[in-house]
């Protein structure tokens, strides 16, 4: 039957090719939500040659710190196309975009992996609250951890709690940490990995991650490991307010 379905779907691009989500044209491959062309052309934040550590960018760390974990790991910059993306994905729930973003994501696991990349014991992610889970439908962040516990084969984490608060959008730096705190609670009673992969899909002040560190390192977690779809630079948050984009993108960090 999994043959039979393979085939078939085939079949349906040889007819019906999707159209690639950046240039519109008919992709190349079935199941790729890119043509071959855009996916040569995609910008990306190359790390290779910083240790795969986002936190050795000087345009990352300024913007960051102090921080509370130990690398940080991103596919891009928060720009186009992919800001665009991951706006249709939560709020408009166009799910063509969330299945590119995670196959990015699953192609990204693949190349740390390859040049050398340590894997964590376990990926955990950042909770969402009852009222924005049912008002959103689903959790971004832990459709993206899932996709990484299962491109290692490690065991995907759910272990944060978040209550109702108030929306992080067009907040400043200061007024979101007031925001978040005591926002989270852990829930899990067990022991906790020595190193832990922490999954978000922005970071822009790093205000939620913080809080949800700060918990990790109580429970004696020694390593924690940060990786998120895109980053905004810290140009973009010197002054504590986001433009109009990431400010009606972005939440809730």
């Amino acid at each position: 039957m999994t043959e039979l379905n393979l085939w078939l779907h085939q079949l349906l691009h040889l007819l019906l090719p999707n159209s690639c989500l950046w240039c519109q044209l008919p992709v190349q491959q079935a199941k790729q939500q890119l043509c071959d062309y855009c996916i040569a052309a995609l910008p990306g934040l190359s790390l290779a040659n910083h240790q795969h550590n986002a936190l050795l960018l000087p345009a990352v760390w300024r913007g960051l710190t102090p921080v509370k974990f130990d690398l940080l790991h991103s596919l891009s910059w928060y720009q186009l196309p992919w800001s665009h993306w991951i706006r249709q994905w939560k709020f408009q729930q166009d799910f063509a975009c969330g299945e590119l973003l995670c196959q990015q994501l699953a192609k990204a696991c693949r190349l740390y992996t390859s040049s050398g990349g340590t894997k964590p014991d376990a990926v955990c992610f950042v909770p969402m609250s009852r009222e924005r889970r049912k008002e959103r439908g689903f959790n971004q962040a832990q459709q993206l951890a899932a996709v990484i516990a299962d491109s290692w084969q490690i065991p995907l984490l759910d272990i944060f709690h978040s209550k109702s608060t108030q929306h992080q959008v067009g907040l400043t730096r200061q007024q979101r940490r007031a925001n978040l705190r005591r926002q989270f609670r852990l829930q899990q009673r067990e022991k906790l990995p020595p190193h832990l992969l922490l999954v978000d899909d922005v970071i822009t002040t790093g205000a939620t991650i913080d809080q949800l560190c700060r918990l990790l390192r109580k429970q004696q977690v020694l390593r924690i490991d940060v990786w998120t779809l895109a980053i905004t630079p810290a140009d973009m948050t010197a002054h504590h307010t986001l433009p109009h984009e990431q400010r009606v993108c972005h939440e809730p960090d």
